[in-house]
Parts: structure tokens; sequence; C-alpha cells
């Protein structure tokens, strides 16, 4: 049942073309303060949450996952088993398309309305590490960032955790990366050191095999060769890796598209040139367009492997 869930849970999400989100985010900062607020309530000498916290903020709802979907057992020949399991997937996918947001942003980045752009990517991602539009490459960078990173965090290791341990591993992955979203103001505290030290955990296999994906659906020879130098790096970031990679991938890290104009003007001609030899022009707005549209790509494709393997797995299962 496993490639049926998320198999209808990627169409769902793929043809969901409303600004408004599916099911939103809003419920996590709520429960977090209610449960941090009962443990403080609980040990009112301690300046901080105790272990106490951890464990209720990461099991209380994957537990109760566990328990509903053990009464729903059966109900309706299982549709209502399936109905709660891809009602789970979407909650922890992406709230917005990838697709549509990418496309309303390289139209203004195209447009040349950069502070447009910044603005857009500003409202989609609290986590932005910038406070204006002045250097454009720095706003393009941040973008592909939020590219990567949503994918990876919102899908594939949502995806990854679902097939080996199910809805409860998957819903377990997904508050911790809502912690990480959420929660900055406690990572510094015994339960946030914690729960940062999960992630990783949790983050190291995932993002590994979604890097390994980038290979085989870009420039192998690049991507692996970046692969083979990041993996065993203990203090970068999941999403720093699997960045790495799709650049390598996707090959535009060390080249650019460069425009030349006629001498009257016109017949405007774009070539591939290194990006040593383009000077100033090392970050047009063509050639960071284009890069957006080859991660985008690189995605989608990473997507149609994924989904094949599960199909082969499948089959082979049922063979069996």
């Amino acid at each position: 049942m496993s490639f049926l869930v998320i198999l209808l849970a990627l169409l769902i999400n793929h043809y969901w073309q409303h600004d408004k989100a599916i099911l939103a985010d809003d419920w996590f900062l709520p429960l977090q303060r209610r449960l941090c607020q009962r443990v403080h309530a609980m040990a009112p000498e301690q300046p901080e949450p105790g272990p106490l916290y951890p464990v209720l903020l990461l099991g209380v709802l994957p537990a109760l996952v566990i328990v509903v979907l053990l009464l729903v057992q059966g109900a309706l020949l299982g549709v209502v088993t399936l109905a709660l399991h891809v009602g789970l997937l979407l909650l922890m996918f992406e709230q917005q398309s990838l697709r549509r947001v990418s496309t309303a942003y390289l139209d203004r980045w195209r447009a040349g309305n950069y502070h447009g752009a910044f603005l857009l990517l500003q409202e989609r991602w609290p986590a932005l590490a910038l406070d204006n539009a002045t250097q454009r490459q720095a706003v393009h960078e941040q973008f592909c960032r939020y590219l990567i990173g949503s994918a990876f965090e919102r899908l594939f290791a949502v995806v990854f955790w679902y097939l080996v341990l199910g809805p409860a591993a998957a819903l377990l992955y997904h508050v911790t990366v809502l912690y990480r979203q959420h929660c900055a103001s406690e990572r510094d505290t015994q339960a946030g050191r914690f729960i940062q030290r999960l992630i990783h955990i949790l983050e190291w296999v995932p993002a590994r095999l979604l890097a390994l994906s980038f290979c085989l659906t870009g420039d192998f020879v690049a991507a692996f060769s970046r692969l083979r130098e990041l993996w065993r790096d203990a203090e970068l970031s999941a999403v720093e890796l699997v960045l790495a990679c799709a650049l390598a991938a996707v090959d535009t890290a060390q080249r650019t598209l460069f425009v030349k104009e006629s001498e009257q003007g016109d017949a405007v001609d774009t070539v591939l040139v290194p990006a040593d030899d383009a000077g100033d022009f090392a970050l047009t707005s063509v050639r960071a367009a284009q890069q957006a549209e080859d991660l985008l790509g690189l995605l989608q494709r990473s997507q149609f492997l994924w989904v094949g393997l599960l199909a082969i797995l499948a089959v082979a299962s049922v063979g069996t």
C-alpha cells in the first residue's frame, strides 16, 4: 500500500494549484508552547525544560497516529486507512507548489524586479537570511537554498522515513523540522541540542540518497565527485550537502549564459561560456534564471526516479 499512498499524495500535491495551503503548519507552535508550559509547571525549579519536553514534543503526535491507525484498521475495506495515510503525507509535504512559487519568482527576476522577487522569497521562506535585495547574487543563492531545502525536508526525507518505518516515523521527522524552523530561541537549551542532534541523525541517510539521485539524473561525474568530497563531513548540514551536489549536477555553478548583442543592438545571441571568462556577467539574470530552471528539472527527474524505484519494489514484493 505504501506505493499507492505515496503516488496519490504526490499527484494531489502536484496538481494542487491554489494559493491556500492544503493543511497549514499553524498547529505546531500552539502545541509546542502548551507542552513547554506543562513541563515547566511540573518542574518550576528548572531554568529550562527538562528531558521530558523533547519526549513529549516528538512522541505525542506519532503515538497518537499509531493509535488512530490501529483503531481504524480494516474500516471500509481499508479506505479509511488509505485516506489517513495520504492525508498525513499531505500534511508533511510542502504547503505551496515549488513549481508555482518558482514561476512567480522567475517572472519577477527576468523582468528585473529583483526587489519583488526578494519579497516573494521572504514571504514564502521565513528562514531567509537577508534583509534586502541589494545583493542579487545573495538573493539568488538563498532562492536556490530554499528550492533544494524545501524539496528535501518536505518531500524526499518524508517519503524516505515513511517507507522505512511508516507514517509515525515520517511525522517524527516532520516535527523535528518544524522545531528547527520555528523554535530557534530554544536551540541552545538542553532539549534543543538533543533535538538538533536527532535531526542530524534523521537526515544523514536521506540526504545522501537524494544527492546520489542527483548524480543519476544530472551530471554524474561532477555530482558524484562532489558527493565523495562531502559525504563524510560531519559538520555539514543535510541541506548544504544536497545543495552542493545539486549545483554540481546541473553544472551551472561552473558555467554561465553570456548574452552577446550585435553592433546594432539587436539579434541577441546567447552562448554558454566558462563563468571565469564572463567577467562582470558571471551572474546575469539570464544565468540565474537558467540555474533555477535546471534545479527544478533536476528535482523533478529525481522525483520520477524515486517513484520508478518504488514501483519496482512494489512489483517485486507482490511477486514474492
